[in-house]
């Protein structure tokens, strides 16, 4: 039975749904076509606050004074919590809808995310075990595009993710980090999944998401001799992303230098997606050297 508040529930079932956003007195959705405002029968002020300090207790998610902000899944739902308690000036609300069946290449390709030259070299690069980067905006379609890449390629992949999202079935297993309990206790980092996922004889390892120790952990996992792995970034551009990548070294504690070194060494493939008109791939590029460091050279198919 489902957790959520009717209310909620309602605009999480509205055909074509994404997202919903909700704020004090406020809803917005996409339905694929931008953010929309929608007419909603919101709990306000105060009332707001307790059901989603509710829901996020019966979906696992500590939300409170010390801790205002929290992330949940149910299904393949995904849940971002903010409570006011001094950073907001309401209680704010960010659900993420993934479709219950997964997306494959095929039906990308159908849909223009793709070409079906961009889907057969995709195929073969992570058949040939290369590692790869996905880069875009909020929205694009990373998670969409590295799930059906990884379904269609053969091996074992072990996920690494803060909250699941990609939702592979066996023999892909999935491994979460864990923030410490109220006592301070009981952390699991990135890095101790990483170590953890060494020793579960995977063929590649995913990092679902690379925002800052991510990406060290990402380039731990490949400089370890994983080759095939892959993680997304956010990045507006191919010629963004040496930038996004030099700054979530330094964030993981990696020199400007020293990151440019390992990208060069380990990252094959990034492939730029964007959703102007609609989400679609508009580069694919590989990392070469260069006298300051390196950049992102397109790749003609």
């Amino acid at each position: 039975m489902t957790p959520f508040p009717a209310w909620l529930q309602q605009l999480i079932e509205i055909p074509d749904v994404t997202d919903v956003l909700v704020g004090s007195d406020s809803c917005q959705i996409d339905r694929g076509r931008g953010l929309e405002d929608i007419d909603a029968a919101l709990p306000s002020g105060q009332d707001l606050l307790l059901e989603l300090r509710r829901l996020a207790l019966e979906l696992g998610a500590r939300l409170d004074i010390a801790q205002p902000i929290a992330d949940a899944t149910w299904g393949k739902t995904r849940l971002h919590f903010v409570m006011p308690h001094g950073i907001s000036d309401s209680a704010q609300l960010s659900v993420r809808i993934h479709p219950e069946r997964a997306l494959g290449l095929a039906e990308l390709t159908a849909s223009e995310m793709l070409s079906a030259n961009q889907a057969q070299f995709l195929k073969s690069a992570f058949a040939r075990q290369q590692t790869v980067v996905i880069s875009g905006p909020t929205g694009s379609g990373k998670t969409t595009l590295l799930r059906a890449l990884l379904a269609e390629s053969p091996g074992r992949a072990v996920i690494i993710e803060q909250t699941p999202e990609l939702h592979l079935p066996w023999p892909a297993v999935s491994l979460r980090s864990r923030d410490a309990n109220i006592d301070g206790a009981g952390k699991i980092s990135l890095s101790d999944l990483v170590v953890a996922a060494l020793r579960m004889r995977p063929d590649r390892i995913v990092i679902g998401e690379a925002r800052r120790d991510e990406f060290g952990a990402f380039l731990q996992a490949v400089n370890n001799g994983h080759r095939g792995s892959a993680t997304t970034i956010h990045a507006t551009s191919l010629e963004g992303v040496p930038r996004r990548l030099i700054t979530l070294g330094l964030l993981a504690g990696l020199s400007a230098e020293l990151t440019g070194q390992l990208v060069l060494g380990a990252v094959d493939l990034v492939v730029q997606l964007d959703r102007t008109h609609r989400r679609q791939i508009t580069g694919i590029g590989r990392p070469v050297a260069t006298q300051s460091g390196f950049e992102i050279e397109q790749v003609q198919l």
